[in-house]
């Protein structure tokens, strides 16, 4: 009676497999495999994502933005002749976006990482250790997350208040709503 109850076993797992295999999150191959790690080491996440400063999207860097690094035209490795390559024929690297929040949800990049001051990793997970880009979202989000960081937010202090605390410093330190259409809309 074993037998048939360790084929069944079998059976089950490889049909859960299966099924998970077809309903994860495809992953995603990158044209270049850009080590996060070694550039952290000399930059932050803005000096190549500048739209994250500026408004909702961070955006992947443009060509110009790499070039400004890596203009000599000497690839040292197979990524970097790749990235000239693309360069050279005028174009931008086709890279591939990983991380994709629901088209319900509005999230400013500016907000979070200019105004509340918010580390990249707390939404994106340890970029900063990758020696090629990811193949799925390092984190996944859910609503619980974002308003358990909501509700973090503390109002300004009455020291803030007798200071005269400027604008964006106050925000930065008050309490965050949790309104759903703050989020959603």
């Amino acid at each position: 009676m074993r037998g048939p109850g360790v084929v069944a076993l079998i059976a089950l797992g490889l049909l859960a497999w299966g099924a998970w295999y077809l309903l994860a999150e495809p992953a995603i191959s990158q044209p270049i495999q850009f080590p996060h790690k070694k550039h952290v080491e000399l930059l932050e996440c803005t000096d190549c994502h500048t739209r994250a400063t500026k408004g909702p999207v961070a955006g992947r860097p443009s060509m110009e933005t790499c070039l400004s690094c890596h203009s000599s035209g000497e690839g040292n490795s197979v990524e970097e002749k790749k990235l000239l390559a693309f360069a050279e024929r005028g174009l931008e690297v086709p890279w591939k976006r990983v991380w994709r929040l629901p088209s319900h949800v509005f999230f400013s990049h500016r907000t979070h990482v200019v105004v509340a001051k918010v580390k990249c990793q707390s939404c994106h997970g340890p970029m900063e250790t990758l020696d090629r880009p990811p193949a799925r979202p390092l984190k996944t989000l859910s609503m619980n997350d974002c308003i358990a960081c909501h509700e973090k937010g503390v109002g300004p202090s009455e020291e803030d208040e007798q200071k005269g605390a400027k604008p964006v410093e106050a925000v930065a330190r008050r309490r965050i709503s949790t309104d759903c259409n703050v989020c959603h809309r």
